[in-house]
């Protein structure tokens, strides 16, 4: 693992040149002794269900606690309009199908509120066994784009959480990217739009905090590993990872008949009301899909593959 970080350095040393970063490895020389997480004064929440190994070798911060938060306090303020949260974690069991695996984001500093409107964030799920998915908070699709992982069992992960100011909170937002540090997989960008005014203030004046949130607990034993965290000013994403293609629905708002472009027969398509629960999943035989059945509203249609979209019923 340390030999991969080196590498990853060497090849983005000039891009760095320009950014400021601030990173923890849990070692002993950083101040970290064997415990709970919480003894370590930039630590708060939930984080005395995480306890540190600062063993050469093996340095990290590692919980089996479902719903475990782990709150780096160091107050950041965002240097011009970009931050990015870097988290280098594993998973050592296998995670099954339909787990709310973590969150990853940003809190207004606020030391142990972790709610709606206090933080801005992404979440990570398994939604089909095989597959690790960038989510928006709720368990929603996100935005714009996609980020996810076929290949990520109890491999080393890197997760990339960036904020983008804007004007105000509704124009700002979160973009993360996902890796597979073990396999050398990128994955493409996932965009959810507009923070909450809470963190947007928090970024410009008194600083943010980046936090960790393990979410279903799974298995009896410490399975969720985080080696590293990093803060960075600045854009860490590589805009010209290949982003998820698009499809297209033959009408938009829908009254009960829509018919899909560029989709392959046998592809699985999901339908999500705004509160993040699946309405209807269907296989895709290349026929007309019927949503008669759905209440009007505006729900998010996937397919495997693609990038999400809004889907509005009338």
């Amino acid at each position: 693992m340390r030999k991969l970080y080196f590498l990853l350095f060497a090849l983005t040393a000039n891009f760095l040149t320009a950014q400021t970063s601030t990173t923890v490895d849990f070692t002993a020389a950083e101040g970290y002794i064997q415990g709970a997480l919480n003894v370590n004064s930039d630590w708060g929440g939930g984080s005395n269900n995480w306890f540190v190994s600062p063993a050469v070798g093996s340095e990290r911060a590692e919980t089996s606690a479902g719903y475990s938060w782990a709150k780096w306090g160091v107050p950041f303020t965002v240097s011009g309009s970009e931050i990015t949260f870097e988290v280098h974690f594993k998973i050592s069991v296998d995670i099954p199908a339909s787990k709310l695996v973590s969150r990853f984001g940003f809190n207004n500093n606020v030391f142990n509120s972790f709610d709606e409107p206090d933080i801005a964030n992404i979440q990570l799920s398994t939604l089909k066994e095989g597959g690790l998915f960038v989510r928006a908070q709720g368990n929603t699709p996100v935005t714009s784009g996609g980020s996810g992982l076929t290949d990520f069992q109890q491999d080393d992960l890197i997760i990339k959480v960036m904020l983008t100011l804007g004007a105000d909170a509704a124009s700002s937002t979160i973009s993360a990217e996902l890796t597979n540090a073990t396999d050398n997989i990128t994955s493409g960008i996932a965009v959810v739009q507009g923070i909450s005014s809470s963190v947007f203030n928090a970024a410009t004046s008194g600083g943010i905090s980046g936090f960790i949130h393990a979410q279903d607990n799974i298995g009896n034993t410490r399975n969720f590993l985080v080696d590293k965290v990093v803060m960075i000013q600045g854009s860490t994403l590589n805009r010209d990872t290949y982003m998820l293609p698009s499809f297209t629905l033959s009408q938009n708002p829908v009254k009960d008949i829509v018919q899909l472009s560029g989709v392959a027969s046998g592809s699985e398509i999901s339908i999500y009301s705004l509160t993040g629960a699946k309405t209807s999943n269907h296989v895709y035989d290349g026929s007309p899909l019927n949503l008669s059945h759905l209440n009007p509203g505006v729900y998010f249609i996937e397919v495997s593959g693609f990038a999400a979209k809004k889907l509005l019923k009338k």
